[in-house]
Order: structure tokens, then C-alpha cells, then sequence
């Protein structure tokens, strides 16, 4: 009763929760913690998304990247945040968001950004396809690394969009009116063709004074441009510029000196160090002398000194020209052992391995232990949102990474064929969970295994109860129905036969003894009714000692009669366990009855001994006996033997006619308990 109880109420405290966090507005306001050390709620699909400075930042020219967070029953409010481009393309933010897919315009919901092209604010639907619903031009011209403060308003069906920035006025773009709009979705951030940063994002409810006090006074005033990359401006000291060279060909330079080399490819990794990638396939680090504002994608000429000294040659004091904005590369799938030949050192490739350990490293780095078949490795993952994501991670999953691969001290350990420099934490798939037979796992299942052992052996006690104490319940009916029915019956039967004996006129003496005989088998059906009675009454020994018990079971039952009682031997019961006890106390209850009920004996004796791993109980009697290899045995001597096996115990009958019965009964029950002495036989006679 209480088991169900209590899981009625935690049924419902999970239905009310469910219901809570299902309200349109739980959750909001909402505030983006764009901490490194934060739990990261936000999914990306696509893209680089990390957080650094604050903001959350995408360093990929992927088209249609995305990171999404919030409930997906948040209905009608304004999201807004501040964005910055990292080239030409377009950032923002997007609102009722669902059934996101990774792929530009694999989602449903809306989307409100500012645009280089035709230096604009958009307001565009997303139905699996791009819509383009509201456009206004902005007062002035959209530059890269500049702040713009957008916000996105969904009311109902009525879609708005606003945008400003450091000295520029407000713009809105018309309501959108969208018949069938999208009820509800989630919040997100996204760029395409070019990466973006975002911070100070939030949603507030729509009509709240928040959302009215808005205004452009909240874009952080510092976002004069930063130094701008456009097509054909070198970063860097300026040097003079040889032709371009294959990035492979670097290690045939001469090892004298630092020679000057040209390569153009395209950026495969940003951070924590700059790789670029050419169209052979070959891949090589660049060393600039100051911030290099590139993204995952962009297609750059490098010049600089050629260092060979290391296991891969590397370009320092480069200058970085940019020529255009590409879609980044793919990853080249390889194996451990084949990226462990050195052949591939700097390219962007994709490997799988098990998880053995992951840490903490120096920078803050996640550094995470794998090995592939027999080959070992590491992967170094940028501090940001990883952080939250390989606490998730399980030790020996199979796991699928896609990286820069590398062989440099800054990275790599002592022993270590390479090491995978991941770009994010979307870089990092689970293939494949942890097997099933690691420690941690064997040692839950054995504790569930355990908890199930218990449960089911605390239901098969719990039956049993319910069983016996059915029985029991059965057993006082019966003695209840005997007691208002036969006994009551024999009674009055034998009063009225003393009446009719009384009144009997002299001289009748045949017919008065045979009212006499009529009375004695009265009185003596009463006797066998009362002492059924007694033995169906259900009795609970406790903490009783056995044979104390049976004594006065024997002299209730020969009450008022002239027959001796007597007991000996060592009282174990309290060694006993408790259904032993009452099986042996049922058995000995029944034979006294068949003893009292069928032998007429004088004296009845009850015996209990005990050995180091058994105890026997013993009643026997001087009565007139019976044939004990009968095979007509009685109902009271099945019952007994019934009892005896369900304890596995031994039944013995020792009887003859004329020399009385003895009934023993020998039980297992180990070498754990301490006998207690009782006195000796002490007689007891009762008489009518």
C-alpha cells in the first residue's frame, strides 16, 4: 500500500513538472552566460562555436551554422543580442526554432540579421527553405567586425525586427504578418557564408518593460572597426613576396638560414594555432606577428620565413593576404596507424579511437587519451564550450574526432606518434558507447542484480505471509462456525436429554440407560468439538518457549481429565527459527489431540532434543495404539507429515496396538545455537 503510494505521488510531482516546464513561459527571462567555465546549453549545428571573451563566436565561413538553446514552448517574445561579421556575409538570430537539421536551411522558424551585400536588415522565413518576408537598408554601410544591436519579435502571427548600432540611427523592417506561422520554437544564433560573434543575447517577455526600454544606447559603444581584411590588404610586416610554392615543397627548402616561401590555401584552424591547408592536400603552420582576424574557410596567400628545424616545416613572421571566402574543406578519413606514418602531419583529418582518460592540460586545453587498435594518441580541444561537453563524454566510448593532425612538443608527450588539434566541441562524435562489461557497469548491474534478489525474495516472504495468514484467518472461521454451530448444537442435545431423563417415570430402566449412553456420546461429541476448536485456533508462539507451549496446550485439552502431562529434555526453541518452531508446535499440537481423541492413554510425554546441527521433538503416549504400517492413515497424520515437509524435516510413527504411539519429528537447523536448559520432567494430572 505504501509502495503504491508513494509511487502515485512521484507520478505526480513528474506530471507537474513535465506540466511546469511546458508553460510558454518557463525559462524566460533568459540571459546567455557566455562563460568558459558555464554549463553550455547551447547545441550547434555546423559551424565552430565557442565561447572566448565573453561572447559566443563561430570562426567558420560555413553556410547556414547554428547554435540553439531555450524551450521549445517558448511562444511569443523578443529575442535580441549584440553580432559581429568576421567577413561578408550575414549574423543573427533566429526565434521559434524547430526540427533544426544540420545543413543551411534544414530548420523551421525565423531569422532576423544584418547583411554585407546589400548592407541590410533581414527578416527571412525558414520553412525547409529560405523565404526572404522583410528587408531594410541600413542608414550606413555594413562593415565586418563592427557591432550591430539586432532584435526578432514573434507576437502571435506578427513578426518584427530591428536593428542599430555605434552612431546609427534605429531601423525596423515592416510587421510581418504570417497566417500560418510558427507557434512556438527555441532561440538561436546564426551566420552564413562567414562567421560571426555574439554577445549580451537574451529573450524577454513580449509587453514587458525590458523589451519597451530597449533602445540603441545598449550596443557597448567600442566597436569602432577593427583593422579591416579586405581583398588584397597583407597582415604583417611587409616582405618581399616569392612566388607560390606547393605547401609540400617546403621540405625541400635549404636548411641553411630561413628561407622565404609563398603558399596559398585555405585555413583549416584558427586556434590554438593557425594551419592553412593547399589544394595538394598538404598542410603547414603560420606563426603571424600579431591578430590574424581569419575563419575556418578563407582562402589566404601566406609569406614568410620557413623554419625546418622541427619535424614539420613551419611559416614565421608571415604576412596573410586574403582572396576570398570559401566553404571550409573536408576532412580526410584516415586510420591511426596511417596518420602515425607522418605522412599527413598538418592536414585536417578525421580518425576514430577509444577513450581511455581526458583531463585538464596546461592553457586550460582539454587533452583526451585514445587508442586505435595498438596505436595510441591525443586530441587537444580549446577551452569554451568543451568543457561542459566532455563531462558528458564516457570513458572507453568509441568516439570519432576530426582535427588538425600534429607532431609538436607544444602538444604532444613523450611517446605520442601525433596529436589531433579539434576545432570544436562538434568535432567530437560518440560512435559507440562504453562496453557493457567495464568495472563501473558490472558493478551497477551486480547492485540491481542484488536489489532484485531482495525485492523478489521480500515479495515471496510477503505471499507467503498473506498465504499463512489467510490460512489463519480460514482456520479461526472454522473454529468460530464449530463453536456457534456443532458445539452449541451438542450442548443443547445434552440438555435436553437430562431434561427428558428427569422426567422419566420409576421403573423405566432400559429406557433411561439408553437416554444415559444418548447423553455420554453428547458430551462426548462436545469434548471433540471443543478440542477441534483448540486446534484450529490460530496460535503465534513468539517469543514462547516450545515446549511450555505444548504443555499447556496438552492440559487445556485434557482440562477436567484424568491424564498425566509430562515434558523433557533442552528447551532450543529460541535457536529455532520461527517456522521450524511452528511446524513443531503444530505437529506436536496434532498428535496430542490424536493421542487424547483416539488412545485413551494415562500419560502423555512430550520430548525436545537438540544436536549441533539438528533438533528433534518426540510425543508418545501409554495409550492403546494402532497398526503403524497401515496404509489407511488419518487426516491428523497427513496434515502432520504435510507440515514436516514443508520445513524439510523427518516424521517418525512408532506405534502398535496395546503399546502405545510415539510421534518424531527431526529438523536441520545448523550448529549456530546456543541450547537452553530446561528442569526436568515435571508432572501434571488434572481431574474432572
Amino acid at each position: 500500500m505504501f509502495a503504491g503510494a508513494a509511487l502515485s505521488l512521484l507520478a505526480a510531482g513528474l506530471g507537474i513538472r513535465q506540466w511546469y516546464i511546458s508553460q510558454p513561459d518557463y525559462g524566460i527571462p533568459y540571459y546567455a552566460n557566455f562563460k568558459t567555465d558555464a554549463d553550455d546549453h547551447w547545441t550547434a549545428l555546423g559551424g565552430t562555436f565557442e565561447v572566448a571573451n565573453g561572447a559566443m563566436r563561430n570562426d567558420s565561413n560555413d553556410r547556414g551554422a547554428k547554435a540553439l538553446t531555450g524551450s521549445s514552448h517558448w511562444k511569443d517574445y523578443a529575442v535580441e543580442g549584440d553580432v559581429e561579421l568576421l567577413g561578408s556575409g550575414s549574423v543573427g538570430l533566429l526565434a521559434r526554432v524547430n526540427e533544426a537539421e544540420l545543413g543551411e536551411n534544414s530548420y523551421k522558424g525565423y531569422w532576423a540579421g544584418v547583411r554585407t551585400g546589400d548592407n541590410s536588415l533581414v527578416v527571412a522565413t525558414f520553412d525547409f527553405a529560405y523565404h526572404e518576408a522583410a528587408k531594410v537598408s541600413m542608414p550606413d554601410v555594413v562593415h565586418p567586425f563592427r557591432w550591430y544591436h539586432v532584435k526578432l519579435e514573434v507576437n502571435g502571427c506578427m513578426i518584427t525586427a530591428s536593428a542599430s548600432g555605434p552612431g546609427m540611427r534605429e531601423v525596423k523592417t515592416s510587421p510581418v504578418n504570417d497566417p500560418e506561422c510558427f507557434r512556438s520554437g527555441t532561440i538561436g544564433l546564426r551566420s552564413n557564408g562567414t562567421g560571426g560573434v555574439w554577445r549580451n543575447v537574451r529573450v524577454l517577455r513580449v509587453g514587458s518593460a525590458d523589451v519597451q526600454q530597449w533602445s540603441a544606447a545598449d550596443v557597448v559603444s567600442a566597436a569602432e572597426p577593427s583593422p579591416q581584411k579586405s581583398t588584397g590588404r597583407p597582415m604583417g610586416e611587409v616582405i618581399a613576396v616569392p612566388p607560390p610554392q606547393p605547401v609540400a615543397s617546403l621540405h625541400l627548402l635549404s636548411l641553411v638560414g630561413s628561407p622565404v616561401a609563398t603558399v596559398r590555401g585555405a585555413v583549416v584552424l584558427t586556434r590554438p594555432a593557425l594551419f592553412v591547408q593547399d589544394s595538394t592536400g598538404g598542410g603547414v603552420e603560420v606563426q603571424t606577428q600579431g591578430e590574424t582576424p581569419l575563419k575556418i574557410g578563407d582562402e589566404v596567400e601566406v609569406t614568410g620565413e620557413v623554419n625546418l628545424e622541427r619535424f614539420s616545416p613551419v611559416i614565421r613572421k608571415a604576412q596573410v593576404r586574403q582572396l576570398s571566402q570559401a566553404i571550409p574543406a573536408s576532412p580526410m578519413i584516415l586510420t591511426a596507424n596511417q596518420i602515425a606514418a607522418g605522412q599527413w602531419d598538418g592536414r585536417f583529418i578525421q580518425v576514430e579511437g577509444r577513450l581511455r582518460t581526458i583531463s585538464t592540460g596546461k592553457d586550460s586545453l582539454i587533452a583526451m587519451e585514445l587508442d586505435s587498435g595498438t596505436q595510441s594518441f591525443r586530441a587537444v580541444l580549446p577551452a569554451g564550450r568543451s568543457r561542459s561537453h566532455w563531462q558528458d563524454l564516457a570513458l572507453e566510448s568509441r568516439v570519432r574526432l576530426r582535427g588538425i593532425s600534429v607532431v609538436d612538443p607544444r602538444f604532444n608527450q613523450a611517446g605520442e606518434p601525433f596529436t589531433v588539434l579539434v576545432r570544436s566541441a562538434e568535432d567530437v562524435d560518440v560512435v559507440a558507447g562504453p562496453p557493457w562489461w567495464r568495472p563501473s557497469t558490472l558493478i551497477l548491474a551486480g547492485l540491481v542484480a542484488l536489489g532484485l534478489v531482495f525485492t523478489l525474495n521480500h515479495l515471496y516472504l510477503l505471499a507467503r505471509h498473506w498465504r499463512l495468514q489467510a490460512v489463519a484467518e480460514e482456520r479461526e472461521r472454522l473454529a468460530h462456525e464449530i463453536h456457534d454451530t456443532l458445539a452449541q448444537s451438542f450442548a443443547g442435545i445434552g440438555f435436553q436429554l437430562q431434561a427428558i431423563r428427569n422426567r422419566l417415570p420409576g421403573g423405566g430402566g432400559a429406557l433411561e440407560a439408553q437416554v444415559e449412553q444418548a447423553m455420554q456420546m453428547a458430551r462426548t461429541s462436545h469434548e471433540e468439538a471443543r478440542r477441534s476448536i483448540a486446534t484450529l485456533q490460530p496460535v503465534s508462539l513468539g517469543q514462547l518457549a516450545l515446549l511450555p507451549a505444548l504443555r499447556e496446550c496438552a492440559e487445556r485439552l485434557v482440562k477436567n481429565g484424568n491424564l498425566t502431562v509430562e515434558t523433557y529434555g533442552e528447551d532450543c526453541a529460541r535457536a529455532i527459527p520461527p517456522r521450524v518452531k511452528d511446524a513443531f508446535f503444530r505437529i506436536g499440537q496434532e498428535a496430542i489431540a490424536n493421542s487424547i481423541r483416539h488412545a485413551r492413554p494415562g500419560t502423555i510425554r512430550i520430548g525436545l532434543e537438540r544436536s549441533r546441527t539438528s533438533v528433534s521433538m518426540a510425543v508418545e503416549d501409554d495409550g492403546e495404539g494402532f497398526v503403524a504400517t497401515s496404509d489407511r492413515a488419518g487426516f491428523g497424520l497427513l496434515g502432520m507429515r504435510k507440515r514436516a515437509e514443508s520445513i524439510s524435516a523427518t516424521l517418525v510413527v512408532k506405534s502398535a496396538p496395546g503399546s502405545g504411539t510415539r510421534v518424531e519429528v527431526k529438523a536441520s537447523v545448523g550448529s549456530r545455537f546456543l541450547p537452553v536448559r530446561l528442569s526436568h520432567a515435571r508432572p501434571s494430572s488434572r481431574g474432572i
